[in-house]
């Protein structure tokens, strides 16, 4: 992915590092806020910090999976590039 070029492996580590870290974060303010929610009797899909929690965290795990993705397609072609220089 093009995306990616300019990362380095170490970087794209770090990439991801930092994205399971946000999603777990994410995570757990997400059901924070629906047990806040819940407290108040509202109903929680309609509650607008809900909605922006869920957008974000949506768009963080769509990054993982890409970043997921790259770092596998690496690993998954590093080892025939070294079988094909023997």
């Amino acid at each position: 992915m093009k995306r990616f070029a300019a990362f380095d492996d170490s970087a794209l580590q770090g990439r991801l590092a930092r994205l399971r870290r946000a999603e777990a974060d994410l995570d757990e303010r997400i059901r924070r806020r629906i047990e806040q929610a819940q407290a108040e009797n509202r109903w929680v899909p309609s509650d607008p910090m809900y909605q922006r929690l869920t957008a974000v965290l949506r768009q963080v795990r769509n990054e993982l999976r890409e970043t997921e993705e790259e770092y596998a397609r690496r690993t998954r072609v590093a080892p025939a590039d070294e079988v094909a220089a023997l």
